[in-house]
């Protein structure tokens, strides 16, 4: 998302900022696809459980899902910027 949105000029100190502008910015406008917006829920869901939650448990197929979904969200963002940077190159 940092990467995205740095070619915007745009950055946050922190996450919930980052994640905020790149859904208002590339989600809601659909210059991205709308269905990114849960998986980036349910990776955040996770990331903060996992740091907040002395206790957080996660089980190895759930630990697989979001595996599955945080390389579909790479590789929807990847070929996004590759596209945005053929377009810009000379």
């Amino acid at each position: 998302m940092r990467a995205v949105l740095a070619l915007d000029g745009f950055d946050s100190k922190k996450h919930s900022g980052v994640i905020a502008e790149f859904r208002r910015k590339y989600l809601k406008t659909e210059i991205l696809p709308r269905e990114l917006s849960p998986i980036i829920r349910d990776l955040v869901d996770v990331r903060q459980g996992s740091d907040y939650d002395d206790f957080y448990l996660i089980s190895r197929d759930e630990v697989a899902q979001q595996l599955v979904k945080a390389e579909e969200f790479v590789s929807i963002v990847e070929q996004y910027l590759t596209t945005v940077y053929a377009k810009s190159a000379p």
